[in-house]
């Protein structure tokens, strides 16, 4: 990975971590009169695949933010953190905005995501010291409510490598992705 590279994800990775500071700390106190909704929290998931940075976890966080913003964004949108392992590529990471055009609150809750992150593994003939490759990835998937905390998800995402074309990598396109998540 060269520097620019590196110096660009510092900057997004401190940038979304400001960003989630600053949301927690200028929620306006509301009397509590009842618990948060099930689906305004964080939730952690173990699986396979770009939501989970190959073989390994992710996170997802619906923040609440302060009723000047609207206060239902919290119902249809989710921050996403993946860290894991790709057999032959290493350590690998995902950032990802997801929306759940139908909400929340449901059984199956559809959602539509973009992400950042290392999207696949180049072909050992054209691999130099870097194998992975890092790029933005476009998906759609579903949720499954299977308990009132534990979910199913699926993922489908067409992928944009940065590094090198598409012939030069393992596999196609189209990545998926699938694990189990509970949430907090």
């Amino acid at each position: 990975m060269n520097g620019k590279k590196l110096k660009s994800i510092m900057i997004a990775v401190t940038y979304l971590f400001f960003l989630g500071i600053n949301v927690l700390f200028s929620i306006e106190s509301e009397p509590q009169v009842a618990a948060l909704p099930d689906f305004a929290h964080l939730s952690i998931g173990s699986g396979y695949g770009l939501n989970y940075g190959g073989i390994g976890l992710g996170f997802e966080f619906n923040p609440r933010l302060p009723v000047k913003f609207g206060t239902g964004f919290y119902k249809y949108a989710s921050f996403g953190i993946g860290f894991g392992y790709l057999p032959d590529g290493g350590i690998s990471y995902s950032f990802a905005l997801r929306l759940y055009p139908l909400g929340r609150e449901i059984f199956l809750q559809p959602r539509l995501s973009i992400l950042y992150g290392v999207v696949a593994v180049a072909k050992s003939y054209y691999a130099g010291d870097e194998t992975r490759t890092e790029g933005v990835g476009f998906g759609a998937g579903l949720m499954v409510k299977l308990a009132r905390q534990f979910f199913l998800d699926a993922d489908a995402h067409l992928i944009i490598p940065v590094d090198y074309e598409m012939d030069e990598l393992e596999g196609g396109r189209l990545r998926f992705s699938a694990g189990l998540r509970y949430r907090l």
